[in-house]
């Protein structure tokens, strides 16, 4: 038989040992970058999902300066004292007015006689409970074109691509000629006008407040 080399058994115990230790090192360090790594990807998860539901919550919610909370939507349904308000992808809730609540056509100061079914409105609440309504901004539409007839208290103007689309004016009308103050009487076939107010019977028809003329020099 031959003989056994000591230091060649030393050294393949050793070489086998180290081989060993590498591995159970390597296995180690995967596991651990592993768990790592599903641990960044949940807190990654976890901050989108919570920054998702934020962003719906304040949609569905209005806009709330810290004190106040302002709703913006279209109205359904008017009551003694209650507004019913039904934001944009939202479902009609019912708001409660007080005798201190202030309405306003656009900027300008109005009544509650301004309000009616249909108009999109800014509505700000009050931040205790329980909620009531403080101010109703009344939304202003806007009709611009060329004037093509006026009759008594109806002007008709063309817009964009040929539509027609009619403007009412009344006894509180304003009007202004190129900024400075003027009449009805200023606005003649041809010139071109702005008018701001409330939509009237149909989506074409605009009940105007204010008109301003601005001639071709």
């Amino acid at each position: 038989m031959f003989g056994v080399n000591p230091s060649e058994v030393y050294e393949r115990q050793r070489m086998h040992t180290t081989h060993t230790n590498r591995f159970i090192r390597g296995t180690a360090s995967a596991f651990i970058c592993g768990a790592l790594a599903l641990g960044t990807a949940g807190v990654a998860t976890a901050g989108t999902s919570h920054h998702g539901h934020s962003s719906t919550r304040d949609h569905h919610a209005g806009h709330d300066n810290g004190q106040q909370l302002r709703i913006e939507g279209t109205v359904t349904a008017l009551g003694t004292n209650v507004v019913t308000v039904q934001s944009h992808h939202g479902t009609p809730v019912v708001y409660t007015t007080t005798a201190t609540t202030t309405y306003f056509l656009g900027k300008t100061a109005s009544t509650v006689a301004a309000l009616a079914v249909g108009q999109n409105v800014d509505l700000t609440l009050t931040s205790t409970t329980p909620q009531t309504v403080t101010s109703v901004e009344i939304d202003l539409a806007k009709f611009e074109g060329k004037v093509t007839t006026i009759v008594c208290n109806t002007i008709t103007i063309s817009g964009w691509h040929s539509s027609t689309r009619t403007v009412n004016v009344s006894a509180t009308t304003t009007y202004t000629l190129d900024g400075a103050p003027s009449t009805l009487s200023a606005v003649t076939v041809g010139s071109e006008i702005g008018a701001l107010g409330l939509i009237g019977s149909t989506p074409d028809t605009l009940d105007a407040i204010s008109v301003k003329i601005h001639l071709h020099h």
